[in-house]
């Protein structure tokens, strides 16, 4: 298991919206120092809520200097496909994991960089999170499960035991995942859903039990 990041630099958090704040809160329940804010507009009321600098934009000269000088940092953004092409653009960074102290993360659990475990969620045994993975508040990754890249799995959400999930694939909120199933890439499993059989990569799935709406591509 990859355990939380430590560092006496201040966590550099990419993002100033809902999803940062969440994983700010984390980062420092879990011991990180202190935090700042790297956003294309300034977060003004995270900022003045944990005493924290803005260090400006994300395309800016500050955040590349501060990157290049060993701080580390995390895309706390819910958009898997822009923190997956933040971790991208800034590869030299170290992309911190973030675990809140209240989540339950199995020791034999795999947890690449960049990954977020929100308050009260539950990774279990043998479970492996590729990078910039969210598993929100209160959800549950079963034993076995494989996330690829990018993933989230939204509060409230179960995936049972050896489900495999594709790359920036969204569950929604409270859907449950049967043992066994795949999912492919770029899939939306809406909020509720039960998905009981394999989806195929771009489809979005919506129902008990789910099936497929329309492409998520759009197509």
């Amino acid at each position: 298991m990859t355990t939380p990041h430590t560092t006496t630099h201040a966590l550099i958090i990419l993002g100033g919206g809902g999803h940062a704040a969440v994983v700010a809160e984390s980062a420092l329940r879990a011991g990180v120092p202190s935090v700042s804010f790297a956003a294309d507009q300034e977060p003004k009321d995270l900022c003045k809520l944990h005493g924290a600098p803005w260090i400006g934009q994300i395309a800016g000269p500050r955040l590349a200097s501060a990157l290049a000088s060993g701080a580390p940092a995390h895309a706390g953004v819910g958009d898997g496909a822009m923190r997956l092409q933040w971790m991208s653009t800034f590869a030299m960074a170290k992309f911190a994991t973030i675990i809140d102290p209240s989540a339950v993360v199995s020791a034999t659990a795999q947890l690449a960089e960049g990954v977020f475990i929100a308050p009260r969620a539950i990774v279990n045994a043998r479970a492996s999170l590729a990078s910039g993975c969210i598993v929100n508040s209160g959800a549950i990754v079963e034993h076995d499960c494989m996330l690829g890249p990018g993933t989230h799995v939204s509060p409230g959400a179960i995936l049972c035991g050896a489900v495999i999930v594709g790359t920036l694939t969204h569950i929604g909120a409270g859907a449950v995942v049967l043992p066994g199933v795949r999912i492919g890439a770029s899939v939306r499993v809406g909020a509720g859903a039960v998905v009981t059989k394999d989806v195929a990569d771009g489809l979005t799935v919506v129902g008990v039990p789910a099936v497929a709406q329309r492409s998520s591509e759009g197509s």
